[in-house]
């Protein structure tokens, strides 16, 4: 975090010390009262509970922004209180302020599936020659949101943000925290109507990737092939648009896709310009994704040449798409870090067209952000019209929720005695054992939350050899 001073503080928020100094240095921020704390920390009591000073009697400079400052008892010579009228109007003021100190690349990039990949290539790629900051894996939600503005401080040269969407305004308070300069939209499914009530709702939150967009000073790079985007009105920032697919008349577009050893290979038709491409990880959707961190990287005048040669050293990250060797000589697809409609619906067209002539055996779990009801059951089924479109051999699914994947698998012509249901990870590994041999290959995709439960911990640790081991 960039340094600032009580002083600087009082200036930007108004407000009154009612108790401590005027002379604090301030180099870490936090938004909840917590018994554990820096040194040297701004709190804004946005959480209004009981702050008791004793917690704090070991730390030194502590500062407390609040508007019930009646619950801040027990202060020490080391805390500063400061009064004002609104913690809330406080805080977004000192979250403006705090972004604008820096004039910098940051992307943020959103989609229901594809972000934590996106934001890896683009971290890949520039962290050789950049300090670049970033999120951390896919751990992307709103309460890390301050922790990663402040990482930002002086040396920081490009910020690259994860922005998902787990609730309507999800994505509005992230772009006014982040006030990103190039945005991302990769894709809009159907997911979180756990938290959107229906997926039109969900859309609607997506499109708020526009929000706090400067026309002057933003860019918005979009996905031209998917149809959902296509129904967000964008006519207000139409000239700060850059599009990528395998459509013509995108800015940057794949020719040729095929699959390659351990990756695929394109063409990449930039203007005038023709570009070979190899992204590591199999799929069409890694194909988009670099098209989408190609576009951002063109945007913020890296060379295209040297992000496509960086690009192909690129590593993804465990559990997603990832081949390992499994028992007896069959192979696994390790695609459980999470699960969506359509990274659910990639996978099973990786693994068709990967499998040659082996069995291809399909493990597909429920996927809890969809919640309950109709929407959920359509896009279970939609994945149950996957599995046969893909031409899954086996389909084995795994948990209440997901049951319409098999029977809508069933109602399509899915031999009845090669589709399974099972809620348990000992039951899996005994429906599993007739399989597991050097001509069968699995796509293990079920959700990261169950994959920790007991049973199915130890059917990973029987299906998949530690190879490391």
């Amino acid at each position: 975090m960039k340094t600032i001073h009580t002083s600087q503080l009082l200036s930007l928020i108004g407000g009154q010390i009612i108790h401590g100094s005027d002379n604090v240095s301030i180099k870490n921020v936090m938004r909840k009262s917590k018994k554990l704390i820096d040194d040297n920390t701004l709190l804004f009591h946005l959480d209004r509970k009981d702050i008791k000073g004793k917690y704090y009697k070991d730390n030194s400079s502590i500062v407390i922004v609040s508007d019930r400052t009646e619950k801040c008892v027990d202060l020490g010579k080391t805390i500063t209180l400061i009064q004002v009228k609104s913690i809330r109007e406080a805080f977004w003021t000192f979250i403006d302020y705090y972004r604008n100190q820096f004039q910098l690349p940051v992307f943020g990039i959103t989609g229901t599936c594809g972000k934590t990949t996106t934001k890896e290539m683009l971290k890949h790629i520039l962290r050789k020659e950049y300090e670049v900051v970033a999120t951390y894996r896919n751990m992307n939600s709103n309460s890390m949101n301050l922790e990663y503005l402040t990482d930002i401080d002086e040396n920081t040269e490009v910020a690259i943000f994860e922005m998902p969407v787990a609730s309507h305004d999800y994505l509005t308070i992230s772009c006014r925290y982040f006030k990103p300069t190039i945005r991302i939209l990769l894709n809009i499914g159907v997911y979180h109507l756990t938290d959107c009530d229906t997926p039109d709702e969900y859309l609607q939150s997506k499109a708020k990737i526009l929000d706090g967009f400067e026309p002057a000073s933003h860019t918005l790079i979009i996905n031209a092939d998917d149809e959902n985007i296509k129904k967000i009105d964008m006519s207000h920032v139409q000239n700060n648009i850059l599009t990528f697919g395998c459509s013509e008349g995108c800015d940057f577009i794949a020719e040729q896709v095929d699959y390659a050893n351990n990756g695929m290979n394109f063409i990449m038709n930039v203007g005038e310009q023709s570009y070979p491409v190899f992204v590591p990880g199999y799929g069409e959707h890694n194909v988009y994704n670099a098209l989408a961190t190609l576009a951002g990287l063109w945007k913020m005048g890296y060379p295209l040449e040297k992000g496509i040669r960086r690009l192909v050293t690129f590593k993804h990250i465990k559990e997603h798409l990832e081949f390992r060797k499994g028992a007896n000589g069959c192979t696994v697809i390790d695609d459980t870090w999470n699960s969506s409609p359509p990274s659910m619906e990639s996978a099973l067209n990786v693994l068709n067209k990967v499998a040659g002539t082996r069995t291809k055996i399909a493990i597909l779990g429920s996927m809890p952000r969809l919640g309950e009801g109709i929407y959920a059951d359509e896009q279970y089924a939609k994945m149950g019209e996957a599995a046969i479109q893909h031409n899954t051999d086996v389909l084995i699914v795994v948990g209440e929720e997901a049951k319409e994947i098999g029977r809508k698998a069933l109602e399509l012509g899915m031999d009845p005695g090669n589709v399974f249901y099972t809620d348990n990870g000992t039951e899996l590994m005994q429906i599993l054992a007739p399989y597991l041999n050097e001509n069968s290959i699995l796509l293990l995709k079920v959700t990261y939350r169950v994959m920790v439960t007991p049973s199915f911990e130890k059917m990973k640790g029987q299906l998949i050899i530690n190879e490391k081991g």
